[in-house]
């Protein structure tokens, strides 16, 4: 069971993307957050969310008018997310913008534990934005002194395999294998089952390191 959250505006495409493009099943909860009152344009992207679930074999949506008064608004937020099962995939992608920002307060105030964060951008050309659950895992357990070391060798050497990885380190497949584990989930990726290591965009937000293939370009 997964929950769906949204910040509704006048319009209900982002919400019937985001449900078609994970699969949303029948079990799963789906929740929308909107400024209060309800004006006749919300209630009508919310019926068109309504009906797309009620077509599909969805749960029946559930409809939250949140007042724009700060203390307020984040209690009303707190009070329904803390309710809800994990993970969370949020998309806040429609609505005020101000509403977007309340909600991820609110995330803040409860804790980010199995959250995922989607936004649309305006404009056709803009790619959209996920800010995965892992990283939030990251902040919670920082990466020990043995991952970090891992993922100095993999930044300074992209493409290095894991056995080569093992020799650097002095340290067995095994235990390296059972490490990158943890780092695949955001900060490392292997290209093929048997090519190397590379280090995923991520590694600078998190460890403040420069992978070496950024370098390069900032040379050249």
């Amino acid at each position: 069971m997964r929950s769906f959250v949204f910040t509704l505006g006048f319009h209900e495409d982002h919400v019937v993307r985001r449900l078609h493009m994970h699969n949303a099943l029948s079990e799963d909860v789906i929740v929308l957050f909107t400024v209060g009152p309800v004006v006749p344009a919300v209630r009508r992207a919310f019926e068109g969310v309504r009906g797309y679930a009620l077509r599909t074999g969805l749960c029946e949506p559930r409809l939250v008018e949140v007042p724009l008064d700060p203390p307020n608004a984040v209690y009303v937020i707190m009070s329904t997310l803390k309710d809800l099962p994990r993970p969370l995939i949020i998309d806040i992608s429609g609505g005020m913008r101000v509403l977007g920002v309340l909600l991820l307060i609110s995330l803040l105030l409860i804790g980010w534990e199995g959250v995922d964060i989607y936004l649309q951008p305006e404009g056709g050309d803009v790619r959209e934005i996920h800010i995965p659950r892992e990283l939030f895992e990251f902040m919670r357990n920082p990466l020990s002194d043995s991952e970090l070391e891992i993922i100095k060798v993999v930044s300074n050497s992209p493409g290095i395999t894991i056995e080569d990885l093992a020799r650097v380190m002095g340290r067995s497949e095994k235990t390296i294998r059972n490490s990158i584990v943890r780092l695949k989930k955001l900060l490392v990726v292997q290209r093929g089952r048997y090519a190397g290591l590379y280090p995923t965009k991520w590694v600078k937000v998190i460890t403040n390191l420069i992978p070496k293939q950024e370098e390069d370009l900032e040379i050249t």
